[in-house]
């Protein structure tokens, strides 16, 4: 689980909570309220600084205040699965695509069975190393090589496009933080 304890107002949590429900049903206007209640209630808490500020740049176009929102929640509560993946749904909906896949792949250096950043992965489609690294990518070799494992990979797990991610909707909804 997340290093993220909630603690604090219990109608903010609960403006979260209707937040996400809104959010995963791709109910961006409703989700927007929502965290922005949370958000106004209790300033300090990160998870809301950073879902609000996600629907800012979803919904308002307030890039910058949105970018602004997510990274001082990740610098105030260190890395954490969900404010990573936030992060990257904003950089993603910025066409900032190499800034996401750091995002990612930073959370997956701390939380490798993941689920939420493994499917985020594989939506955005982070490049893998070639499979003889002492031949070039180019190498014919190596693409055919790849296109098989990239096809064998594929056949175990389900395939995913990236416009629900993009859209910040996750495959499944993760369970919500425990209450403390």
């Amino acid at each position: 689980m997340s290093p993220i304890e909630t603690q604090g107002d219990p109608a903010a949590f609960a403006a979260y909570e209707a937040g996400r429900e809104a959010f995963f049903a791709r109910d961006l206007d409703t989700a927007h309220a929502a965290f922005g209640r949370a958000h106004r209630q209790d300033t300090r808490d990160p998870r809301f600084m950073s879902w609000f500020g996600v629907t800012l740049v979803l919904v308002e176009r307030n890039f910058n205040l949105g970018v602004q929102l997510c990274d001082q929640a990740l610098r105030s509560a260190g890395p954490d699965p969900e404010l990573l993946l936030n992060l990257a749904r904003v950089h993603l909906a910025l066409n900032q695509r190499e800034r996401a896949v750091r995002a990612i792949s930073r959370g997956l250096e701390l939380w490798p069975d993941d689920a939420r950043l493994q499917a985020a992965r594989d939506a955005v489609g982070i490049r893998r190393a070639p499979v003889l690294r002492f031949l070039s990518r180019g190498n014919p070799l190596n693409n055919l090589l790849g296109r098989i494992r990239y096809h064998w990979q594929r056949r175990k797990t389900p395939a995913y496009e990236l416009s629900p991610f993009a859209l910040g909707v996750p495959l499944e909804p993760a369970p919500p933080p425990p209450r403390s």
